[in-house]
């Protein structure tokens, strides 16, 4: 359906656009002449005056039915003459912004912008009018909605490199282009499209097929086969319409295909349909670099949790009655694992291992609290050390319900040195192994649920022996059950027996060759688990 009144709002919309760049212009020209600036006075001024002369024949090609309008035969003559204008327009807004690139001259630059933007809105709403044919008396409601919408700036602005060895067709690409807020680089062929993107950052390539040299079809091979630019967004511009031609371009990687006689709205759609995959892909590499950023952080805080764990643990000792080694290697992810031993100021040795279920920031925070808990108790009454009654104090204080459903698994230890007495309690734990001279590898362990899990456990203690010059070595579970080669666990019994052999060859026995054993062994240098692992010398 045709409305009267659809020229004057096309009218209405070049009135609105014309005296954005007049206002501007005005505003321009007041503070060029406050500042004494006489060249770009007359710059500004000739802008202004530019642009009320395009007024004139704009509004006389638009005129409604039943108004002085141009008769067919003068049509052209006034169409070539609004082209002239226009094209005039926007050469003395670009040349006033050259002019106005140096720092003192850059507070111009935001106003400049604005009238470009009302001069590309102008042309563009001539152009289209054009182009869907507006010599009829009025245009429909769905015609005038098609030139409003392709009317104005594109909403993504990028740089553009056209290879055409045609200087005509260079030239119209890119002042299509450049009223659109593109930046355009020119070249006539692809050796010096090539160089140019190894020279600049283009976001979309508009490039011709049948150039001299380098043609099309080598230009994309070579541009998809370098891996710092096979992303790059290529549309053919091209005189050849076989079907062939099409088919090769778009195989090579092109991202579109138009004729020569492109329609300047789809060629826009194109161009700002490549533009914003570009700034979604520039967000999703934001994104991962983020992420990537983020995890360097969280390793690094992670690695710094462990230390701080290590920083907790207790310094290796050799009194005449007891030597001790240790190791501690946190997997890749921090956990919960924590061991220490004191002597108390009655002369016996406290003596503990526990493991937290889990891993991260959670666990290791409640193993820290633990660490902190149990060592400062070591300097208290020595009366307060009894295994059964910490670990009962313990699943009294830490209920896993309170611990974001943490619990952990625990072994505590009393050695006096004057009966050679080891009394002992575990909860959950590994049992320790104890190695007497001649004597096979004996586990010791009580029965009671890990800390946290039944408050209402009950935690027996038992006695053990140690003999002159015995051994006795706490770990977590983290060191038997870690993975062969085969795919198959460890497990506890291989473990014993890899611990008792590599203790029995080792001068003076240690920790270290048997972490080592037990990488060999399963073929793995890298624990799936935080692998503790204490030895206690006896009459060292």
């Amino acid at each position: 359906m045709t409305t009267p009144d659809s020229r004057t709002r096309i009218r209405h919309e070049i009135r609105t656009l014309l005296n954005h760049i007049v206002g501007y212009a005005d505003i321009l020209l007041e503070d060029a002449s406050g500042r004494r600036e006489a060249e770009l006075e007359a710059v500004f001024g000739n802008l202004r005056e530019t642009a009320l002369t395009l007024r004139e024949p704009l509004l006389q090609f638009f005129a409604n039915p039943g108004e002085a309008a141009p008769a067919s035969e003068d049509r052209e003559v006034l169409k070539r003459r609004i082209y002239g204008f226009l094209y005039d327009t926007i050469t003395q807004i670009q040349a006033a912004k050259r002019a106005c690139q140096s720092e003192d001259h850059s507070l111009y630059l935001p106003d400049l912008r604005k009238i470009l933007e009302a001069a590309n809105g102008t042309a563009e709403l001539f152009e289209s009018a054009l182009s869907l044919d507006f010599d009829e008396e009025s245009l429909s409601e769905d015609a005038l909605a098609g030139i409003e919408e392709s009317a104005g700036p594109s909403r993504l602005a990028g740089s553009i490199l056209v290879v055409d060895d045609d200087a005509f067709n260079r030239e119209i690409l890119t002042r299509h282009l450049e009223r659109q807020g593109h930046v355009v680089y020119q070249v006539p062929d692809g050796a010096s499209a090539l160089e140019a993107l190894d020279q600049g950052s283009y976001d979309l390539v508009l490039l011709d097929v049948m150039m001299p040299g380098m043609n099309g079809y080598q230009f994309l091979e070579s541009v998809k086969a370098n891996p710092q630019h096979r992303d790059l967004h290529i549309i053919v511009i091209s005189a050849l319409e076989e079907s062939g031609s099409v088919a090769r371009c778009l195989r090579l990687g092109a991202e579109d295909y138009l004729p020569r006689e492109f329609d300047p709205v789809v060629l826009r759609a194109r161009i700002e349909s490549c533009l914003e995959r570009n700034r979604l892909k520039a967000r999703e590499r934001l994104s991962i670099q983020a992420v990537a950023a983020a995890q360097r952080r969280l390793t690094a805080e992670l690695r710094r949790a462990a230390d701080y764990v290590r920083g907790l643990l207790p310094r290796r000792v050799r009194w005449p009655d007891l030597r001790t080694d240790w190791i501690f290697l946190p997997s890749r992810d921090l956990g919960g694992d924590g061991f220490g031993y004191a002597r108390l100021r009655d002369g016996r040795v406290g003596l503990y291992m526990l493991d937290v279920s889990g891993h991260g920031i959670e666990a290791a925070l409640l193993s820290v609290s633990l660490l902190n808990r149990i060592n400062s108790q070591s300097r208290a009454d020595p009366v307060l050390w009894d295994p059964g009654a910490i670990l009962a104090d313990l699943n009294a204080s830490y209920r896993s319900e309170d611990q974001n459903c943490l619990y952990f698994s625990a072994w505590f230890g009393l050695w006096d040195p004057k009966t050679r007495r080891l009394r002992y309690a575990s909860a959950g734990a590994p049992p320790a192994a104890l190695l007497a001279p001649g004597a096979p590898v004996r586990e010791l362990r009580t029965e009671g649920p890990a800390v946290g899990v039944d408050d209402r456990a009950a935690y027996r203690c038992a006695e053990a022996e140690v003999p002159p010059k015995s051994a006795l070595y706490l770990f977590s579970d983290g060191i038997y059950e870690t993975r062969r080669s085969d795919d198959r666990i460890l497990g506890l019994p291989e473990f014993l027996g890899i611990l008792a052999e590599t203790h029995l060859r080792s001068e003076p026995p240690g920790v270290e060759g048997i972490v080592e054993a037990v990488r060999a062994a399963c073929g793995r240098t890298q624990f799936e688990d935080d692998v503790s692992l204490a030895g206690f010398y006896f009459d060292a």
